[in-house]
């Protein structure tokens, strides 16, 4: 699914979590998933995200930075350093539906089927993909992530992905970049 486009009608589970893999085209692995547990202060908000696949529960605790600005100049040219968010999404193990996540992840990706356990903490850079300020508790946000992005990053470990939080629906659109990022994804989030 493209960032910019809203998706078609949600399927969703008998307990209401929406099916994991639903939007995803030829392709790519991209997953819906339903906020609950939503707090905010006054720096971020905390909530848990569920899906189901075939009538299992997956999940796990994410915080995002409030206040996250757009990313990119008024002609979409550069990027404004200021507006990049090290840390700015966090993603937190929350229990066995956490490893089962990672465990359906690698199956989906063609990736190894062994028993994995999703890491405690993850912390993601984060960019806005907009102009200026987007007020995330009224419209969805289109947020970049860049897993181990840091100096001494090597093409085996650092990976991308897209992350559309939309709080009004209570609902996330965690979007694959490119499908050559699998297994430093995988890698990175969990461990066997």
């Amino acid at each position: 699914m493209k960032v910019e486009e809203e998706p078609e009608q949600l399927r969703v589970a008998e307990n209401g979590d929406p099916i994991l893999d639903q939007f995803g085209e030829e392709g790519f692995i991209d997953c819906t998933l339903r906020i609950s547990n939503l707090v905010s202060s006054v720096h971020e908000h905390s909530f848990h995200l569920a899906a189901s696949f075939h009538g299992e529960t997956l999940g796990f605790d994410v915080v995002v930075l409030r206040g996250i600005r757009g990313a990119l100049n008024p002609e979409m040219t550069e990027l404004i350093p200021d507006h990049v968010y090290y840390e700015g999404v966090r993603f937190m193990r929350s229990g066995s539906e956490s490893d089962r996540l990672m465990m359906v992840l690698a199956e989906l990706y063609g990736l190894s089927h062994e028993q994995r356990q999703m890491v405690d903490r993850f912390a993601f850079t984060a960019i806005a993909l907009h102009q200026d300020v987007v007020d995330m508790e009224v419209e969805p946000i289109s947020i970049k992530l860049f897993g181990n992005d840091g100096d001494d990053m090597s093409e085996e470990v650092y990976f991308e992905s897209f992350f559309r939080l939309d709080l009004p629906s209570k609902l996330v659109y965690w979007n694959e970049k490119d499908p050559e990022y699998r297994e430093a994804l995988i890698n990175a989030l969990s461990c066997l």
